[in-house]
C-alpha cells in the first residue's frame, strides 16, 4: 500500500487505485498504523492497523468530512495504547453491535425462555410487542440505559400503572438471561433495576353473602347450558379457569369425589376435591358422545376456551361489573376462612405453592377476631355500666373545661394549603401512612376539601427527570379554608371549617 504525509489540505488529492473493489490504504509516515482508506466511489475514512493476541485488526475511526486529521491521529494514538495495554479497542463496539437490536432480543427472550419455561408467555409477549418494541425496538439492546427503562414506565403507568410495573419485571429478567447467553456484554448493567415501582393494591374483592343471590340469579338465566355450569363449578371448587375448561370426564373418579387437575399454574399436578354439591352440579352437565370434555365449545369434539364474553353478560345482569371471574375463586377461599377453615388447608384446596399467597386470606380472619372482641367489648361495658354511668357527670365537665381526651376518634386539622403542600411533596398513599389514615380516605378529603392531588404517573416522571407542573390549587369561595379529618383506615370523615 502506499505511504503519504498526510497534510489536512491534500486529503482530497488521495485517489482511488486498484481494480475490483480491491482495498486501498495510504498509510501515514508519521503514524505507523494510521491511514485513510478510499473506497472506488472517492468515499474516505481514517483507519487504524494493529495486532492483539496474534490477530491483525483494521478500525475504522471514521469519516474524512467527519473528523480533522489531528482528530483522527488522537484517536488512533488512543487506539495504539489500549493495544499496548494488551486490551482490543474493537472488540467493545462488536460486542455491543453483536447484541442486536432489542426486537431481536425480545424474540430471543420469547423463544429462549418464555415460551420454554412460561406457562403465561402469551403475557409477556403482549407486553413486549406492545409496550417495548413500539418504544424501543430499533435502538441497540447494549445500548438501553435505566433512564430508557424509566422513561418508559412513567409513559405507561400514565394509563396503566400495574402493566408498567410487569413491563419492568420482564426487561429485568430478560437482561439477566440476556448477559447470562451472552447476547449483551455481561458486564453491562441490567438498565430494569432499580426502577421505583408504582403502588399496588391487593386485591380483595369477592362475593358477599348478600350479592350472591343476584350472582346465582343471572348465572341460571345464562342460556349456554356449559357456561352456567361451568360459573357454578367455579364456584363450588375453587379451580382456576382453565384448569376446569381443559378438564376431561375421564379425569372424574365419581366414587372418591375427585377431579385429576393434569399441570397447573404452578407446575405441578392435582387432584382436586369435589364437594356433593360440586358432583351434582357436574352430574347436571350435558355429556355430549363426541366430546370428551367436561365444559364443550360449539366446534366438534373441542372444549370451551373462552368464558369472557359470557362472564361480561352475567356480570352485567347480575349489576356486579367490577367482579372479574378469578374472583370466584378468591370467594371460595375468602368462605373458607370466615367458615373457620385454616389457611393451610384453604391453601392445599387451592393448591397455592407459596403460603404468602394464601396469607392474604388472613384479612378475613382479622374480621371475625374483630367480631369477637367486638362481643367481648359489650360484655365488658355492660359489666362496668354502674361505674360508668357514675363517672359519667365528671367525665362530661372535664370535657366542657377542655382537660379530658376526646372519647371520639382523633381528628387532624389543617389548612387547606398545608394539605396541598403535603399532597405535592410525596405520593399520596404514603402521605396517608403519615398521617395514619388511608389513601383513598385522603384522596376524598382533597377532593371534598376542592384540593387537586398529582395525577397517576406523576412521581414516575419525576424520578425519571422529566419537569412536571404542578396543578395549583384553586381559591375556596367564601372564608372556608380549615380542613379536618377524622382518623380511622376504613372511612376517614372530612368537613371544612371556617378559617379562624
Amino acid at each position: 500500500m502506499p505511504a503519504a504525509k498526510f497534510r489536512q489540505d491534500t486529503l482530497r488529492t488521495l485517489r482511488y487505485s486498484g481494480s475490483n473493489n480491491a482495498q486501498c490504504i495510504y498509510w501515514d509516515e508519521g503514524l505507523p498504523g494510521f491511514g485513510i482508506r478510499v473506497f472506488p466511489n472517492s468515499r474516505k475514512s481514517f483507519v487504524c492497523s494493529y495486532r492483539v493476541q496474534g490477530r491483525k485488526r483494521l478500525a475504522t475511526l471514521g469519516r474524512t468530512d467527519v473528523l480533522t486529521l489531528e482528530q483522527a491521529r488522537k484517536k488512533a494514538r488512543g487506539y495504539l495504547g489500549q493495544v499496548a495495554d494488551g486490551e482490543d479497542p474493537k472488540a467493545h463496539d462488536e460486542s455491543q453491535n453483536a447484541s442486536g437490536s432489542v426486537k431481536k432480543l425480545t424474540e430471543i427472550y420469547l423463544e429462549r425462555h418464555a415460551k420454554v419455561k412460561k406457562r403465561s408467555w402469551r403475557d409477556d409477549e403482549s407486553y413486549l410487542v406492545r409496550y417495548v418494541v413500539p418504544k424501543l425496538g430499533s435502538r441497540l439492546a447494549s445500548a438501553i440505559t435505566s433512564a430508557d427503562v424509566a422513561k418508559v414506565h412513567a409513559e405507561i403507568g400514565e394509563n396503566h400503572p400495574y402493566a408498567a410495573n410487569r413491563v419492568v419485571e420482564i426487561l429485568r429478567k430478560m437482561y439477566n438471561l440476556a448477559r447470562k447467553w451472552l447476547v449483551v456484554p455481561i458486564g453491562m448493567q441490567n438498565p430494569a433495576v432499580g426502577i421505583e415501582r408504582f403502588h399496588e393494591e391487593k386485591r380483595r374483592r369477592f362475593v358477599t353473602s348478600a350479592e350472591m343471590p343476584q350472582l346465582a340469579k343471572a348465572i341460571n338465566a345464562e342460556s349456554n347450558l356449559f357456561v352456567q355450569n361451568a360459573l357454578w363449578l367455579l364456584l363450588l371448587t375453587g379451580l382456576r379457569r382453565n384448569e376446569l375448561l381443559k378438564s376431561k370426564w375421564t379425569d372424574v373418579d365419581w366414587k372418591q369425589r375427585t377431579l385429576v387437575i393434569g399441570k397447573t399454574k404452578n407446575g405441578e399436578s392435582l387432584l382436586a376435591p369435589l364437594s356433593r354439591a360440586a358432583i351434582a352440579r357436574l352430574k347436571a352437565v350435558p355429556r355430549l358422545q363426541d366430546n370428551p370434555h367436561i365444559i364443550c365449545g360449539s366446534g366438534r369434539g373441542r372444549r370451551l376456551t373462552n368464558l369472557n364474553r359470557p362472564w361480561n353478560r352475567v356480570r352485567t345482569a347480575a349489576d356486579l361489573t367490577d367482579l372479574r371471574i378469578h374472583d370466584l375463586r378468591r370467594t371460595v377461599g375468602s368462605w373458607l376462612v370466615r367458615d373457620g377453615a385454616s389457611l393451610h388447608l384453604v391453601g392445599a384446596v387451592l393448591n397455592h405453592k407459596d403460603q404468602k399467597t394464601t396469607a392474604g386470606y388472613a384479612y378475613f380472619q382479622t374480621i371475625d377476631r374483630q367480631k369477637v372482641l367486638d362481643k367481648h367489648g359489650r360484655r365488658v361495658i355492660s359489666s362496668a355500666r354502674p361505674a360508668l354511668k357514675r363517672a359519667d357527670t365528671g367525665a362530661a365537665k372535664s370535657s366542657s373545661d377542655g382537660g379530658s381526651e376526646s372519647a371520639n376518634a382523633p381528628k387532624i386539622t389543617f389548612t387547606r394549603k398545608k394539605l396541598y403542600e403535603l399532597v405535592w411533596s410525596a405520593p399520596v398513599s404514603k402521605v396517608a401512612i403519615t398521617l395514619g389514615i388511608s389513601d383513598v380516605g385522603l384522596s376524598k378529603a382533597c377532593q371534598r376539601a376542592n384540593v387537586p392531588v398529582p395525577r397517576r404517573g406523576y412521581w414516575a416522571k419525576i424520578n425519571a427527570g422529566q419537569e412536571i407542573h404542578k396543578l395549583l390549587l384553586p381559591v375556596q369561595p367564601g372564608s372556608l379554608d380549615l380542613v379536618t379529618i377524622k382518623r380511622g383506615y376504613n372511612s376517614p370523615r372530612t368537613s371544612i371549617s371556617n378559617s379562624l
